[in-house]
C-alpha cells in the first residue's frame, strides 16, 4: 500500500464516524522496531477503555501485521493490506475483509460490508493511521510518559501524534490520567 493514499470523506456515508485509538511512548511510537508491542507500552487501564470502545464499534480497522498478531474475538474487521488487488474475504477469518486502498476506495470497502452508519474504530499501525487521518472525527491518544522507543514504529509517519493530529485540524479536549503510577495519560482529540 502506498503511503500517499489517503481516505476521502467525500466517498463516505455521513452516518459513519471514525475514531482512532492508540497508546504511544513519550516519543510517539506504537511499537518496537520489529512491530511487537513491548510490555512497557501495555497498560491495563488503557486496555480496558480500548476494549470497551471496540465493543461499541461497528467495525475495527487495522493493518495486516496487527491482524495477524492479534486473534479476532469475533468483531468485524477491515484489514488494510497490499496483499490483495482490491477487496477480498479473509480465508482465515470470516469476520474480516481484506482491503487494498490502491485497488478500491474506502467507500467501496464499507459498502461491501453493508455499513452506512456507526462508529468505526481505527487501531493502527502507522500506514493505517496515515490513511485514515483525513477522515478521523476523533482520536483517543494514550501516552506512556515514562517509555521511550527511539527505534520504534511511529503512530504517524509525519511525526509525533500530537503534532500530526493538530496539523490535521483535530483539537485536544478531555485529558485524563489513566494510571498515575505508570504515568499513562489520555487526551481525546476531536474535529
Amino acid at each position: 500500500m502506498s503511503p500517499s493514499l489517503t481516505a476521502r470523506r467525500a466517498d463516505l456515508s455521513a452516518g459513519i464516524r471514525f475514531d482512532g485509538h492508540a497508546i504511544v511512548s513519550a516519543d510517539g511510537m506504537i511499537a518496537a522496531g520489529d512491530g511487537t508491542v513491548p510490555a512497557a507500552l501495555r497498560n491495563e487501564a488503557d486496555w480496558q477503555q480500548f476494549q470497551a470502545a471496540l465493543d461499541t464499534s461497528v467495525l475495527v480497522v487495522l493493518g495486516r501485521i496487527g491482524h495477524r498478531l492479534h486473534v479476532n474475538p469475533g468483531r468485524r474487521r477491515l484489514v488494510l493490506t497490499g496483499g490483495v488487488p482490491a477487496l477480498a474475504g479473509d480465508p482465515q477469518d470470516a469476520q474480516a475483509l481484506l482491503f487494498n486502498p490502491a485497488g478500491a476506495t474506502l467507500g467501496e470497502a464499507l459498502a461491501a460490508l453493508g455499513l452506512t452508519e456507526g462508529t468505526v474504530a481505527v487501531t493502527g499501525g502507522t500506514r493505517t493511521f496515515d490513511y485514515f487521518l483525513p477522515v478521523l472525527d476523533r482520536f483517543v491518544l494514550a501516552e506512556a510518559q515514562q517509555v521511550a522507543l527511539p527505534t520504534g514504529r511511529p503512530c504517524f509517519s509525519a511525526g509525533h501524534p500530537r503534532a500530526v493530529l493538530a496539523a490535521a485540524g483535530l483539537r485536544p479536549g478531555r485529558f485524563d490520567v489513566l494510571d498515575a503510577a505508570a504515568a499513562v495519560t489520555q487526551t481525546v482529540w476531536e474535529r
